[in-house]
């Protein structure tokens, strides 16, 4: 279980690195999805890669719709208050 540990802490530390270095050639100081995506499309190949990169679309796209119905909700919600404290 440790190797298998190992490996993926290796793993994502390459990761991380490779989306840093990306993420200063292009001249921005803030990571973005699309700075680990391509450090994961360089570390991976062949059906791996498509997996990986199918997988994080997948959790981009549901995270993406959380936060518009979080904040559909908020600002539904903030409505209904200002519209009872114009009625008082």
């Amino acid at each position: 279980m440790n190797v298998v540990n190992d490996f993926m802490g290796d793993f994502f530390e390459r990761i991380a690195d490779t989306a840093k270095q990306l993420m200063r050639k292009v001249g921005r100081q803030t990571l973005q999805a699309r700075n680990i995506a391509g450090a994961v499309a360089l570390l991976t190949q062949g059906e791996l890669r498509m997996f990986a990169m199918t997988k994080g679309l997948q959790s981009l796209t549901l995270t993406a719709d959380s936060y518009r119905l979080d904040t559909h909700d908020i600002a539904k919600h903030r409505y209904a208050n200002a519209v009872k404290l114009a009625k008082c």
